[in-house]
C-alpha cells in the first residue's frame, strides 16, 4: 500500500512526516493549498499513521478527501494522483468496504493509463491490478478473463513486461483452481518467451512452478526448485508454503450457502456491526527458510484470533537463502499487519449499510516502511 509514498517521499525530500507538524502540513492540503504531490505525501504519510494505529476509517475519510480534491489532477500529477488511490484500496480492503475498493483501483488504473505511457513503468506494473481485485473479491473467472484479455493485448503491441505479468498471474489462478494441467502448459509456453531468460522474470517463474509443485505434493521438485530460488534471491524471502488462516465458521457457513443459491445459515441482523480487529506480527525469518520467535507487537484489544495467526506464521516455510553463514547469519526481520476480513452488506429489515466479518484474512507486509530491527539479543 504505502510503497509508492517512499517513491514519493525520494521525489521532494523536504516532506514532513511525523507528528503536530504533519498534521499541520496535511491541514494546508486539505484547504487546497498544496500541489498534487505535496497533497499525496503529506495525505498518504498522515493515512498511514491512522492506519498502523487501526483508525482505519479516519484513513480512508482522508485518502478520499484527497481524491475528491486532486481526482481532476490526473494530468498534472498522474503518479502521485494514482499513489492517492492505491493507498485508498489498500484501507479500504481492509476496512471492509469492497465498493470503495473497487473504484479506488480502476481510478488507480484509469490515471496511469489515460496520463502516461503505455511503455512507462507505472503503467505496466499497475497492468494486472485489476485482475488482482476481482481475485480479492472472489471473482475469479472475471479476473481470469482480464488477465487473459491483457495478455493478449500487450502480445499484441510487443509489449513483453506486461504479457508475462499478466501470464504469470493467469498460471497461478488456474493452479489455484485446481486445473494443475493447463496451469504447468501455460507456464511452460511462458519460459520460452526470450523476456523469461531476464533475471528477475526467471527467478519468478521458478517462483511459479514451486508453488504449483507445492499445490501437487511434488517433494523433489519442491525440493530441487527451492534451492534454485534460494541461490538467486535477492529480494524479500519467497514464501514456499503456509497454513491456512484460522476460519471463521458463521461467514463460511453463509459462503458455502450463497454459492449454491441459499438464504444465509446465520443471517445478519439489523443491528449487527463489526467492529475493526487488527494485529501487527513480527517474526524472523530465518536463513533456512524457518520462521521464529513470532509474536504479537501491538493490536487491537484482546482479539481472539490472535494465537492462532501467531501458529499460522510459525508454520510458514520460506526460500533458503544462499547466504547461511555468510553476510546476514541471522536471516530478515518482517512485520506484517492482519486483518480479519468484513464485508458491507444490508441487512434484512434494514436499509443501512453495516460492516459484518467475512472468511479470511488481509495481511499487509509492513516491513519496507519500519525501522531496521536489531537482530536478537541486540
Amino acid at each position: 500500500m504505502f510503497a509508492l509514498l517512499l517513491l514519493l517521499q525520494a521525489a521532494s525530500p523536504d516532506i514532513i512526516v511525523t507528528g503536530e507538524r504533519l498534521v499541520e502540513e496535511q491541514a494546508k492540503c486539505a484547504r487546497g493549498e498544496c500541489t498534487p504531490l505535496r497533497d499525496a505525501q503529506a495525505t498518504i504519510a498522515l493515512a498511514e499513521q491512522r492506519f498502523r494505529n487501526g483508525e482505519y476509517v479516519h484513513a480512508k475519510g482522508l485518502l478520499a478527501a484527497a481524491i475528491s480534491r486532486n481526482k481532476d489532477r490526473g494530468a498534472e500529477a498522474p503518479r502521485a494522483v494514482a499513489a492517492i488511490y492505491e493507498a485508498m484500496a489498500t484501507v479500504s480492503l481492509h476496512e471492509g468496504d469492497q465498493d470503495d475498493y473497487r473504484r479506488a483501483v480502476a481510478g488507480q488504473v484509469k490515471t496511469l493509463r489515460d496520463n502516461l505511457p503505455a511503455n512507462d513503468v507505472a503503467v505496466q506494473a499497475s497492468a494486472t491490478a485489476l485482475g488482482d481485485m476481482w481475485i480479492k473479491l472472489g471473482r475469479y473467472r472475471q479476473a481470469e478473463s482480464t488477465f487473459r484479455g491483457i495478455e493478449e493485448q500487450a502480445l499484441a503491441e510487443g509489449q513483453a513486461y506486461p504479457a508475462m505479468m499478466a501470464g504469470m498471474k493467469r498460471v497461478w489462478l488456474a493452479g489455484a483452481l485446481g486445473k494443475m494441467r493447463e496451469a504447468s502448459a501455460m507456464l511452460d509456453a511462458l519460459e520460452r518467451r526470450p523476456i523469461a531468460q531476464e533475471p528477475a522474470f526467471r527467478t519468478a517463474l521458478r517462483v511459479v512452478r514451486l508453488r504449483l509443485a507445492v499445490r501437487a505434493g511434488d517433494d523433489a521438485e519442491i525440493t530441487r526448485l527451492a534451492g534454485t530460488i534460494g541461490t538467486s534471491q535477492d529480494g524479500p524471502p519467497v514464501l514456499i508454503w503456509q497454513p491456512s488462516y484460522p476460519g471463521n465458521a458463521a461467514a463460511e457457513a453463509n459462503n458455502n450457502a450463497r454459492a449454491f443459491g441459499n438464504a444465509d445459515v446465520m443471517p445478519v441482523n439489523s443491528s449487527d456491526l463489526a467492529s475493526i480487529q487488527w494485529v501487527d506480527v513480527g517474526f524472523w525469518v530465518r536463513p533456512d527458510g524457518r520462521t521464529e520467535e513470532a509474536e504479537i507487537l501491538r493490536g487491537s484489544r484482546s482479539p481472539a484470533w490472535a494465537p492462532a495467526i501467531l501458529k499460522q506464521v510459525a508454520g510458514r516455510r520460506y526460500a533458503a537463502s544462499a547466504k547461511v553463514g555468510e553476510e546476514n547469519p541471522s536471516g530478515s526481520y518482517r512485520i506484517e499487519r492482519i486483518t480479519p476480513k468484513y464485508q458491507y452488506v444490508v441487512p434484512k429489515g434494514s436499509m443501512i449499510r453495516r460492516r459484518v466479518p467475512a472468511q479470511g484474512f488481509e495481511v499487509l507486509d509492513l516491513t519496507a516502511s519500519e525501522a531496521a530491527m536489531p537482530p536478537p539479543g541486540g
